[in-house]
């Protein structure tokens, strides 16, 4: 997801990983920026366009799937009203984890490098 530009698909995947797993919407932007070291507006508004969907169809099932990080499987994400832990049928297995069957490993650490160097300057900086 932190590979290619961020487009409608890469956004929505993202987006519902973290609703699905309770991260406010806020959160979810800084986490995305921070990684992409992007900082759009196209991002931020589609993110808050999409927690907004999911909060208000209180009654409507299956608006997205995502994987969740609480009981190990892919679930969807359903309106308030209805079950919160529905999970997908056939179940989808993963594979491969890791970075390495990505195809993208080295993008991928130059990525986590950056996002720990920006933290470790946001420390030093607030410490001042």
């Amino acid at each position: 997801m932190f590979i290619v530009e961020p487009n409608t698909i890469s956004v929505k995947k993202f987006a519902a990983f973290m609703y699905g797993n309770g991260v406010p919407v806020e959160k979810a932007i800084a986490c995305f920026n921070a990684c992409m070291d992007w900082d759009s507006c196209y991002v931020s508004c589609a993110m808050v366009d999409w927690y907004c969907t999911w909060d208000k169809n209180l009654h409507r099932a299956h608006k997205a799937e995502y994987y969740s990080m609480s009981l190990k499987r892919w679930i969807w994400i359903n309106g308030k009203a209805l079950n919160q832990h529905e999970a997908m049928w056939p179940e989808i297995t993963v594979l491969q984890f890791g970075i390495e069957s990505t195809g993208y490993e080295q993008s991928i650490k130059t990525s986590i490098k950056h996002v720990r160097s920006c933290t470790k300057m946001s420390q030093n900086f607030q410490a001042q």
